[in-house]
Order: structure tokens, then C-alpha cells, then sequence
């Protein structure tokens, strides 16, 4: 490295560690150094890169949003400029002169921040009760993944984050998009937590494992004597407990028929009447839904109220999953590993083949099925883990079938017997479009079907 590349270096390594869009540019407003934060916001042009004269590729942008900007660049002044981006965000952005020591010349410093996320964190400021909530309860936090982190990484998580930052902001309904196990429960966590009080709660409901006969009495509650077998004291239901914080309808997909005009009627009117009362009362939560099925589809064919579907979608957003993801997987593996080392006497390290047969793996069950590989790794490895320790259809990624380790002719009968159910669950629900069909034609319950197909933390 030169003596000039060693502080340029050094500068970027700075500027990314900063949650701020920053841009250091040269005596000639070409483009030092730029963090993740500050191409995510610029919308990440091919041009932004370094050496390019960031006046250009702000002109390409759009000198009406960005003239101002230009011309404190060109004038070298201190100062700041409000920006409306083509994707709609409101940015701060400010442009600062760095003194170089022993040098006549100066560069510029230019910063860019999101006006949404500065209000809510004054906000939190104004109120510091409402921060540390995330770290409050180590043990449901441990396993959960770090979406700031993530969101550094992925420009596909970062604008699904700031989409849905802004629609929270702002009162409108979320509705989050993907297959299992791609983080959709986490991004509605992550959500609660950004604009939510401390105290606010943060209630979970999975649609999809409530028998139809209950899904009434456990959704919106029951006065007592309401039906045979009613607690004599009633009960609340997920809507009432979420009074004042986040009900986040998850599989929303399998929301019985029959029940979606009550759901309905409760998004419109914002009131609640138990089973068995004639009183109706206000609730007010904020509503966050998911599903990793088509809605649009299930609309079509009259398996979904239009009206509801249009009540929850007001901001639809799409989790990839992790075959898609494929930047996000070694960061997901060294935060899982912290977690699972934990528990360890000796630190679990993965062998650089080992590591180089989960980047190429498509987990099927997304960032689930990645923390249950590392959790057996975990166990089948004293220290460090090689290729012999994954599971057979992971260690065989990419390989011939010629040259694949003797070992997969001796899989665990178990697990073979587990892959083939999942095999046969998931061709059912596709045949028959929810979970709830393809547990009656396969002649087992719902619970079933939910736990063969989810993979547990």
C-alpha cells in the first residue's frame, strides 16, 4: 500500500463506521472515500465511484433536487441544503471543509442524513424511557439477527428498511412480503422497536396454527359464559393485548374466510366486540402484517377479501430470501457464531471449504435452516468444523455426484425421513393453496403442518 492509498484507507474504514451518509471528496470534489449509508441515499449510480468528480454524478441525479448542493460544493461553504429524492426521502444534506495539515488545499466533507429517521430519533432523545429496548431482554434478543448491520451490507434490505421506517412514521399499514424464514417477523420487531414506547406491547399472532372454531374467541376475545368451556373470568384476545403497541398478524394468508369481515370491520372502525358481548370498545394498535403467500392470487379466486387485502397492503414490502442474499450470508453466519460460541468452552471456527459450502448453498429454509445448520455444526464439531460435519445437502453443494463424500450414503435415517415430509407438506400446500387445505387432504391438523414446516430457533 502507498503512503498515499495507507489514509485513504483509513478514511474509508472511518466513514464506515459512521450511520450517516458521508462522501469525502479531494481539492478537486472527486470522490475520496463513501460509505455503504451514502450510496444507499445517492440511490447508488454506477458513476459514484472513487476518483469520479461528485458534482457529475450529482448533475445525473438532478441539478433541480441537487443544485443547491453543487453550487455549497463549487463555494466551498459551510453549510446545509434540504434534498427531496426521486425515491421520496427528505434529506439533510450538509458540506464542511477538512483542512489538511500542512497543506494549503482542503478537502470536503460532505454528510447526508434521512429527515424521517432524525425526527424519530429526537424523539427517543425527548423521551429516553423509550431507548434500550432492544437490549433489555438479552434472552430474545440473542437470536435475533442485527438488521442495522445487515441493512449496511444490502441495498435490497436497506430500502425495504427505510420504505417501511417511513410507513411506521407516518401511521400507514405494513404488509411484509416473503417466503419462510427470510426475517419477516424480525423486520416487524425491528419496526415495533423504531417508533414504539418501552412499555408499548409487541404481540405475535401466527394465523395460520389457530384452529377456524377458536380464531374469533382468540383474536378478539370472550365475556364470560360466552361458550361452553369459557374461563368463568373471560379472557382478552390478541387485539386487546396489543392495546397501545404493535399486532402483528403473521400468515395472515390463512385467516379463515368466515373471520376476515370481522377483521375487517376492527381495521375500519379501530373497535373491538368479544364473543358474547354486545359492547363494543376502542383499541388502538398499530398494524403490521406478513405472509408468504400471493394475496393478489388468493383474491382472484375469492380466497381473500379484496377490501382486507387493500386495508393491510397499504405499504407492501418484499424480504428476499437468502439465495438472493447471497452478500448477507457470511455476516449471518459470524452473528450466529457469536451466539452459538456463547455456550461453548471452545470457540466453534468454520473451516474456509466449510465456509465456502454454505456461500453457495440455497437454504430453502432461509435464515432459519442457516442458524440450524451452525446449531448442529455446533454439536458435531469439537473446535473446527469442515466439510464432513455439514449435512448431506449442504455438503454436496457444487460438487459431482462422483466426487461426493462417502458420508452421504450414511445420512441419519431421520433426517432423511424429515426432508421427505417437508417434500410432501410443501407439494401439498402448493396443490392446494394454504396449509390449512393441505392439512385436510393429508389428514392431519394444522399444528402439524406448521411445526413440520417452520424451523424452530
Amino acid at each position: 500500500m502507498s503512503d498515499r492509498a495507507k489514509p485513504e484507507k483509513q478514511l474509508q474504514d472511518l466513514l464506515s463506521l459512521i450511520p450517516d451518509g458521508g462522501v469525502l471528496l479531494d481539492e478537486k470534489s472527486c470522490v475520496l472515500a463513501l460509505n455503504r449509508a451514502a450510496a444507499n441515499m445517492l440511490g447508488n449510480p454506477s458513476s459514484l465511484t472513487y476518483g469520479m468528480p461528485l458534482l457529475d454524478v450529482l448533475a445525473a441525479l438532478g441539478t433541480e433536487a441537487w443544485g443547491a448542493v453543487i453550487e455549497r460544493i463549487q463555494t466551498r461553504q459551510k453549510s446545509e441544503a434540504l434534498v427531496k429524492t426521486a425515491d421520496g426521502r427528505t434529506l439533510l444534506v450538509g458540506v464542511r471543509s477538512v483542512p489538511r495539515r500542512g497543506a494549503d488545499a482542503t478537502r470536503q466533507l460532505v454528510t447526508l442524513r434521512d429527515l424521517d429517521v432524525i425526527d424519530h430519533e429526537r424523539r427517543q432523545a425527548t423521551n429516553p424511557s423509550q431507548r434500550g429496548q432492544a437490549f433489555r431482554f438479552a434472552s430474545d434478543q440473542r437470536l435475533r439477527p442485527d438488521l442495522r448491520r445487515q441493512r449496511q451490507l444490502s441495498v435490497h434490505l436497506d430500502r425495504v428498511m427505510t420504505i417501511a421506517e417511513r410507513a411506521v412514521v407516518q401511521g400507514a399499514r405494513l404488509l411484509i412480503l416473503g417466503d419462510s424464514g427470510t426475517g419477516k417477523t424480525e423486520l416487524a420487531r425491528a419496526m415495533h422497536e423504531f417508533i414504539a414506547e418501552e412499555s408499548a406491547p409487541f404481540v405475535h399472532v401466527n394465523c395460520g396454527s389457530i384452529p377456524e372454531s377458536l380464531f374469533e374467541a382468540e383474536l378478539f376475545g370472550y365475556d364470560r359464559g360466552a361458550f361452553t368451556g369459557a374461563l368463568q373470568t373471560g379472557r382478552k384476545g390478541y387485539i386487546e393485548a396489543a392495546d397501545g403497541g404493535t399486532l402483528f398478524l403473521d400468515e395472515v394468508g390463512e385467516i379463515p374466510l368466515g373471520m376476515q369481515s370481522r377483521l375487517l370491520k376492527f381495521l375500519e372502525s379501530g373497535t373491538i366486540q368479544k364473543v358474547g358481548s354486545a359492547e363494543e370498545r376502542p383499541v388502538k394498535v398499530r398494524v403490521i402484517s406478513a405472509t408468504n403467500r400471493y394475496l393478489e392470487d388468493m383474491v382472484a379466486k375469492g380466497e381473500f377479501r379484496r377490501d382486507l387485502y387493500f386495508r393491510l397492503a397499504v405499504v407492501p414490502v418484499r424480504m428476499r430470501p437468502l439465495r438472493e442474499a447471497p452478500e448477507l450470508i457470511a455476516e449471518i453466519t459470524d452473528y450466529f457464531l457469536t451466539i452459538i460460541n456463547q455456550n461453548r468452552v471452545l470457540p466453534l471456527v468454520l473451516s474456509p471449504a466449510c465456509r465456502e459450502r454454505l456461500g453457495h448453498y440455497a437454504f430453502p429454509g432461509n435464515i432459519r435452516e442457516l442458524f440450524n445448520v451452525l446449531q448442529q455444526l455446533s454439536v458435531m464439531a469439537d473446535s473446527t468444523a469442515g466439510v464432513e460435519h455439514l449435512p448431506p445437502s449442504v455438503r454436496t453443494v457444487g460438487i459431482a455426484t462422483a466426487h461426493a463424500d462417502a458420508a452421504d450414503k450414511h445420512a441419519h435415517l431421520k433426517e432423511q425421513v424429515r426432508a421427505y415430509e417437508r417434500e410432501i407438506i410443501t407439494r401439498a400446500i402448493a396443490t392446494y393453496g394454504s396449509k390449512r387445505k393441505a392439512a385436510e387432504a393429508l389428514g392431519v391438523d394444522i399444528g402439524t403442518i406448521v411445526r413440520k414446516t417452520q424451523v424452530s430457533h
